[in-house]
Formats: C-alpha cells, structure tokens, sequence
C-alpha cells in the first residue's frame, strides 16, 4: 500500500506552487486529499516509509495527516531534527 500511496499522494503535491515549492518539490504532503477509507488504513509503518523516500527532514514543511486513525506517531520519527518543518495536521476532519 505504501507504494500506491505515495504515488497517488505525489501526484497531488507535484502542483505545489514555485513560491512554497522547495527543491525536490516536497514542501508539502497531504495524505488527507486521498479517500477516507484509504486514509483509515495507514500505518505508521506506511507514513515513515514515505517520509523517508522524500528525505522528509531536510524537505518537508507541511505535513497533513487528516483522517489518518491508526497513526500513533512513530511513523513521524523520520523528521526527527528538522530544522524545516512548520506544521503537521493530525486533525480527524
């Protein structure tokens, strides 16, 4: 499922304006634009996975994890010492 995930969820974020866009195109991820039941699915295992192929911690700003239920956190670890990062929306709506 990681695979499929990642896929559907860079599809979204490769329309990131130039002004948030940083290099490599991953200011922002947002796991909350793919279906409520997908999204239900996650594992924390599933988010680190993605957050590690994107080299989250010197990239990511944003990260939205909506209606994401089964993350407890530990799937965050990859963005451990981030100097970068401004937001992370674990919000059920």
């Amino acid at each position: 499922p990681s695979r499929a995930l990642f896929a559907v969820v860079a599809l979204d974020y490769r329309e990131v304006d130039s002004s948030s866009a940083i290099a490599g195109g991953w200011a922002a991820l947002d796991f909350g634009d793919i279906e409520k039941d997908l999204a239900s699915k996650l594992s924390d295992e599933d988010i680190r996975d993605v957050l590690l192929s994107i080299d989250a911690v010197n990239n990511l700003k944003k990260l939205r994890l909506t209606n994401c239920i089964n993350i407890s956190g530990v799937g965050l670890d990859p963005l451990r010492g981030s100097t970068i990062i401004e937001q992370i929306d674990l919000s059920l709506v």
